[in-house]
């Protein structure tokens, strides 16, 4: 545009020529009438008030507003924008320049209004218990049916987003969406989300990042992804808390597998995972993994009854497909073939696991569990080896205690239930050492928690019962740690004392024992 018509224009709006004569905003609606002893009226502002008023539909000025183009109103604080009447509006409503009201003032009634370019740095100073620092583009969120919504400002080196999430339990609905924070910022970047339960399960949803505006908006007005809670909690076995594990992909992610087009095909309409031999349709011919099929009665597409058809065209064309890690979401980079990715994943040291805590729901990657239990269940955690003392047996002493040997006050029904857990973080693993006093035996037994690779290192554990009054009497027996099992599995491998040996060690009916990790030989 000219400067002499710029120059025009603002002569105009100067002298109040386009501007409604009570809300004096610019005649961009019509019809625009003249109202006499009032003057220009929008067609807002126009009402009953003024039907018995002289009037008449000022189509001239309607032609010369609809002609010229107009500054943003917002220029004052540094917006050079122009444009026509017809996108004015909309340009008004996302510029970066207006002052737009903390996202966080729904959940804490936060006052602070500003402009987007500052909003960072007022989230970080006044809501910091809400920003989630993460690496290598993924991070864990829990959240119960007691959070009605909640707001998160993710940070990773040089990408800043915000998550908005909210349950809508009269709609069944978990809505959330991921939105940059910068006006500036037209980065795309996609991300996934697998929302867990209390099983091995979960239902992944994906979706794009969208621009700043909708860090402004309610979700309701959002085009935000919805998760049915009432599939997530028959899927998943959710009771009041979800885990969410977000994936942010940027675009300077690689691509860590072959055939990434093609995938597409072979993803499951209900859990989105890759479908892999066996693979069966319904009877219209939609297919689902094998995994789901045995907890559906119907076709989630189409509603026709599963039966025994397999689709064995589609699993033809899986012998040339290359699979990523069912954990490529957690780091791991690996591609094979459906039988050798299948072995991989068994084995996989990104694949994440439960927290070993008893009736907690918690899962993640190492490092998120070693947080968890430092988090919520401290008093259980005995140790944590600090970086000098991982390398050094010497060093690692275990733990000493103390416990009455049984006697004839116990009867026999209380006594089989005493059992102690601890957990003990040693040599970079993670350890649960399990205690167990009856009757006749005390028994001892530790489990090497979470998946560790092929070439592993075997872990041995030792337990010393000590002569509290001659400290250099010891009976120490050791075996092997166990993998993670069942409690009543448990107790038949482990180490076992006769009650009747203990109390030879016993003082005043006390017992003292050591329990120690120890390295063993590499298989």
């Amino acid at each position: 545009m000219a400067d002499s018509v710029k120059c025009v224009t603002d002569a105009l709006l100067r002298k109040n020529i386009l501007h409604c004569a009570i809300c004096k905003n610019l005649l961009l609606s019509t019809p625009v009438m003249l109202v006499e002893n009032v003057g220009n009226l929008c067609s807002t502002c126009y009402n009953e008030n003024f039907l018995e008023s002289k009037c008449v539909q000022n189509t001239a000025l309607e032609e010369l507003v609809t002609t010229l183009s107009y500054p943003c109103r917002f220029r004052e604080n540094g917006c050079n924008h122009w444009s026509c009447s017809a996108d004015l509006l909309d340009h008004e409503e996302n510029c970066k320049f207006r002052s737009k009201r903390c996202p966080m003032h729904a959940i804490t009634l936060c006052t602070w209004e500003g402009f987007p370019v500052e909003f960072v740095g007022h989230f970080l100073n006044c809501h910091g218990e809400h920003v989630i620092n993460f690496e290598n583009s993924l991070f864990f969120l829990d959240i119960t049916f007691d959070d009605e919504a909640l707001i998160k400002l993710l940070v990773m080196k040089n990408i800043i987003l915000l998550l908005k999430m909210q349950l809508s339990l009269g709609k069944n609905k978990l809505l959330y969406i991921v939105c940059n924070v910068k006006d500036d910022d037209n980065s795309n970047f996609d991300y996934s989300v697998k929302h867990k339960g209390n099983s091995d399960n979960y239902i992944k949803t994906r979706s794009r990042v969208v621009d700043s505006n909708y860090a402004y908006k309610n979700l309701e007005e959002c085009d935000a992804v919805s998760v049915d809670l009432v599939s997530l909690r028959q899927t998943v076995k959710v009771t009041n808390r979800i885990t969410n594990i977000f994936k942010i992909k940027t675009y300077d992610t690689p691509v860590h597998y072959i055939g990434e087009r093609m995938l597409q095909y072979f993803e499951c309409p209900v859990c989105k995972s890759f479908m892999k031999p066996p693979i069966f349709q319904c009877q219209s011919g939609h297919s689902i993994c094998n995994t789901c099929k045995p907890r559906l009665e119907k076709c989630p597409t189409c509603r026709a009854a599963f039966g025994m058809t397999r689709n064995y065209s589609l699993e033809g064309l899986t012998a040339g497909v290359s699979y990523p890690c069912a954990y490529h979401d957690f780091g791991c980079m690996l591609s094979l073939s459906p039988i050798d990715i299948s072995r991989h994943e068994a084995v996989c040291p990104y694949k994440p696991y439960n927290c070993p805590m008893p009736q907690c729901t918690m899962s993640g990657t190492q490092d998120v569990i070693i947080n968890h239990l430092h988090d919520f269940h401290a008093d259980y955690v005995l140790q944590d080896a600090s970086n000098e003392a991982r390398f050094s047996d010497a060093k690692h002493q275990g733990y000493t205690d103390t416990f009455r040997l049984s006697d004839t006050h116990h009867s026999l029904a209380s006594y089989n239930h005493i059992l102690d857990r601890r957990i003990l973080i040693e040599f970079d693993h993670i350890f649960r050492l399990t205690c167990k006093r009856m009757n006749e035996y005390c028994m001892w037994a530790a489990e090497v928690i979470g998946v560790q690779s092929e070439l592993k290192l075997n872990f041995v554990y030792e337990v010393s019962i000590i002569d509290l009054r001659r400290p250099e009497k010891r009976l120490i027996r050791t075996d092997y740690c166990l993998n993670e099992m069942p409690e009543d599995d448990l107790f038949k491998k482990c180490i076992m004392f006769p009650n009747s040996i203990l109390s030879a060690y016993s003082h005043n009916g006390m017992v003292s024992f050591q329990f120690k990790i120890k390295k063993g030989i590499k298989v």
